[in-house]
Formats: C-alpha cells, sequence, structure tokens
C-alpha cells in the first residue's frame, strides 16, 4: 500500500552548464552537457519516497529511446511504477541550462506526459492512501478530476502550481496545500513577474487578494526561505545558507519532503522547517532527483 500518490510529469533533463545567461542573439560555449531523469512528478515522487515515504508515481513516458532511459532510472528508486504507462509519443524532455551562479532556466516540452489519465489511479488505491501530490505539467482538468476523486476517499491534496495556471473554482474547492514560488505568486496577484517581494508585502497581498479558506498556501522564495499563510495565521521562515551549486529540482525536493512530513502527521511550521532543510540540502548537488537528499543526510547535516 502506497501511502503517497504522486501523479505527474516524467521527463529527460538535458542540462547544459554555462558561466551566465547568453544575451539575444549570442551564441556561447558551454561548459559541460549531463542528462538527468527530471520532471516534476517524478522528482517529487523520489524526494518523497528517499526520505521513507512509501510512494506510487503515476505518470507516462513515450515508446523512444528516452522512455527507455527514464524507465531505467526510475526501477532504481523505492517507488511503485505500477501505475506508469507507455504511449507512443516523445518523452517529456526539459532543456535547462545551469549558470555559475546555480540559478536556471528552464525550456519544457510536455510530450508524453499530455497523455496522462487520472482514471489510471484506481478507488481502492485512492482508498488506501493518504496525500495525492499534483502539479501542471499534466492535464489540468486530470488534476481537477483526481483532486475531486481524493476528497471523496478523505485524503489531503497538495497542488504545486507549476508551471502557473489559472485555477479553476472545482480545483481550489478541492485543494488543501497550494505550493507556489515567488513568481507564481506574483502571477496569483497580477504582479509583475520579476519584482521581488518584501515578506512584509508578501503577506498584505495574501490578505488583500486571496480568498484562502481552507487552503494552507506556502510561497517558496528560493535562499530567503518561504512563507505560509494557515487558519488565519501568517508566518516567514528564513532560508538556509549554503553552497549552491544547482538549484533545478529544489522546489520539487520541498514539495516531496512536504508531503513526506505531513504524512507523518507533522503541523505545517514543522513541515515547512522540515522541508526548508531538504531543499537547502538539494542545491549542493547536481540534477533534479538525482539531488533528492536522504532521510539520514538530512539527519545528519541538520541534526534534526
Amino acid at each position: 500500500m502506497s501511502e503517497i500518490i504522486v501523479f505527474g510529469s516524467v521527463n529527460l533533463d538535458l542540462v547544459v552548464y554555462l558561466t551566465r545567461p547568453p544575451s539575444k542573439g549570442e551564441t556561447m560555449e558551454g561548459k559541460s552537457f549531463e542528462t538527468f531523469l527530471g520532471g516534476k512528478g517524478a522528482n517529487q515522487a523520489i524526494a518523497s519516497s528517499r526520505l521513507g515515504g512509501k510512494v506510487s508515481f503515476m505518470g507516462t513516458i513515450g515508446k523512444d529511446p528516452f522512455g527507455d532511459q527514464v524507465n531505467e532510472i526510475l526501477l532504481k528508486e523505492k517507488i511503485d511504477l505500477n501505475l506508469i504507462q507507455s504511449k507512443q509519443a516523445s518523452t517529456g524532455t526539459a532543456v535547462i541550462n545551469v549558470f555559475d551562479d546555480g540559478e536556471n532556466q528552464i525550456t519544457y516540452i510536455p510530450g508524453a506526459n499530455n497523455a496522462s489519465k487520472q482514471e489510471y489511479i484506481s478507488d481502492k488505491q485512492l482508498e488506501d492512501s493518504n496525500l495525492i501530490i499534483c502539479q501542471m505539467e499534466v492535464s489540468e482538468k486530470q488534476v481537477e478530476l483526481l483532486f475531486e476523486r481524493s476528497k471523496e476517499k478523505g485524503n489531503l491534496n497538495i497542488l504545486n502550481l507549476a508551471p502557473f495556471k489559472k485555477l479553476s473554482d472545482k480545483l481550489i474547492s478541492n485543494t488543501d496545500y497550494l505550493v507556489v514560488n515567488e513568481s507564481e505568486f506574483c502571477q496569483l496577484i497580477d504582479r509583475d513577474l520579476n519584482e521581488e517581494l518584501s515578506i512584509e508585502d508578501i503577506e498584505n497581498q495574501i490578505k488583500k487578494k486571496m480568498s484562502l479558506k481552507n487552503i494552507c498556501l506556502i510561497v517558496t522564495l528560493g535562499s530567503r526561505g518561504l512563507c505560509y499563510h494557515h487558519n488565519s495565521k501568517f508566518e516567514y521562515i528564513e532560508g538556509i545558507k549554503t553552497e549552491a551549486v544547482d538549484t533545478v529540482g529544489s522546489g520539487d525536493c520541498f514539495v516531496g519532503a512536504l508531503a513526506y512530513a505531513l504524512n507523518l502527521d507533522q503541523d505545517i511550521r514543522e513541515s515547512c522547517i522540515f522541508a526548508n532543510n531538504c531543499a537547502a540540502l538539494s542545491v549542493t548537488k547536481k540534477g533534479a532527483s538525482t539531488s533528492m537528499p536522504t532521510l539520514s543526510e538530512v539527519q545528519r547535516v541538520y541534526k534534526l
């Protein structure tokens, strides 16, 4: 029995390491190139599983060489893969530029992820689980249908609004935890994507522009940490100083670790602190799924 079900994307990440972002029309020589397993769904499933969670992953790969490579990597993780589907389509791909400061730019091609259907997850599997994780790299309608079924079975639903899409009222009503990064939060409140908001401004914007009702909103802020609004309470948790090598997948690490902690009945503050520690540790390694820490690593580094 899997206590956590992740419904989402699985990709092959094509990663180029560069000194800095190229200017418009500029050709630059890259420092190195590597391939990694990626996709927000796969990353989050691996993040929870490596910490000790019992996880099932539902995603779709293509019948192509990239699909074979992705499947081979997934088989090495302690995840229930019985829900994985294979279709006559190209496997999802992400082209990622990573710069010397650890920041990144990502172009995502969904491919076979567009064929993922929530109906492959049975009612019995939902009844046996506690928590569902979804992102927006698969069909919004499929996420909406799954969350509706999940709530009927009494599960908690975590939605990572990445990439950003406008939320339907039905999807909002069936979401328990909504996780966004700073740019996604700006889109939620119709602010400039490149604007860095102060913590006070984030708190004010949540109170002025958002009707959260029973939703816990979590805004991740990279090296600055995170803040959350839950049951009318707003709190800021500082970032952890670390030497960032590659920030790709750190947000997915946060979501997977948050789910793991919540499934252990930790409160929202404890869960956010734990997830913040895990995400900080993940940026010290290259790659997305490869950077996800084990529980023993997190406990050793942060003395938890």
